[in-house]
């Protein structure tokens, strides 16, 4: 009977990533304006990695002149009746503020990257863009991200760091990066695999709006036991993030944990939660890698969790 059971589960993680990589993960699930931005336009493969190490916040004052730039950057492209628009003011405006650091202008500045017709689309570009948006709490931004990374558009291809971002933006309540992340815990890539939580993430999904969630989440119920799948229901909800990216938060130890399993380091749950132990576990990662790491969590430490994760 137990052989039976892991034979269902195989084939059934296998149906899901068969189906991830046809449809390359959620295809059919991208956010409206992201769809617009990516629609009819090949996938940039190469670039450089998306850094580990964060990018610099804004100043409340950079903040406050930012808003300002790019609501005169709108102003002048949606201008009052009677008033021509001036496109190539609002485009100078709209960069200026992405600069300092507005994240509605530097998803805008992405976009332009992006969304062209002609052959100067550049995903590359726009990453850093999408990762300083990402980092000041976009969830937009932390799940636009996370699209790229894990379709290898414009950088390399990376689950691994792609499910960090999926997660944050799914903390922050977006539903499509909710079903994102379940799929990865389903099929066990780019993140240890987790049938109760990936249910409890599906199922979220569905009930704030993700139609194809539906068919998931049926297949899934019956294979997790009622009990597993309401303390899972549990986490999940409990799971909440506002604001800026802090330097160690849920997703960045959930990846820790799940890169340091792969390489058997760590055989305690994947759970997300920061706590001696991993923090003993990553201390010595780093000691046996011979890394100079300024603390557990360091860039230089992530950056080879990362390359151990291919």
């Amino acid at each position: 009977m137990l052989a039976f059971a892991t034979s269902i589960r195989h084939s059934f993680r296998r149906e899901v990533v068969r189906v991830m990589r046809r449809d390359g993960l959620l295809r059919h699930l991208m956010l409206p304006a992201f769809v617009a931005w990516l629609g009819g336009c090949a996938l940039i493969a190469g670039g450089a990695p998306v850094p580990s190490q964060p990018p610099p916040l804004p100043t409340a004052q950079q903040r406050a002149q930012a808003a300002r730039l790019q609501r005169d950057g709108l102003r002048a492209m949606n201008p009052p009746r009677g008033i021509p628009a001036d496109p190539a003011r609002a485009s100078q405006l709209i960069e200026a503020a992405a600069e300092l650091g507005d994240p509605d202008a530097q998803m805008l500045v992405a976009g332009s990257h992006l969304f062209r017709t002609d052959s100067g689309r550049d995903a590359a570009a726009a990453l850093p863009w999408l990762h300083r948006a990402a980092q000041q709490g976009s969830p937009e931004a932390q799940y636009r991200l996370a699209r790229l990374i894990e379709a290898g558009d414009g950088t390399p291809a990376e689950p691994a760091w792609a499910a960090v971002w999926f997660q944050r933006a799914a903390e922050r309540g977006l539903p499509e990066a909710q079903f994102a992340m379940g799929l990865l815990q389903v099929a066990g890539i780019g993140t240890a695999a987790d049938e109760a939580e990936a249910l409890a993430r599906i199922a979220l999904a569905q009930r704030r709006g993700v139609a194809a969630a539906q068919r998931y989440r049926l297949a899934l119920q019956p294979r997790v036991p009622p009990a597993q799948a309401t303390q899972a229901a549990a986490r999940i909800a409990a799971e909440t993030a506002q604001g800026p990216v802090t330097p160690v938060d849920r997703p960045l130890v959930r990846f820790a944990q799940s890169a340091l399993s792969r390489t058997g380091a760590w055989n305690r749950p994947v759970d997300g939660l920061d706590g001696p132990q991993t923090r003993a576990a990553l201390v010595d990662f780093a000691r046996r890698q011979g890394l100079n790491a300024a603390g557990p969590y360091d860039p230089v430490v992530i950056d080879r969790l990362r390359a151990s994760a291919h």
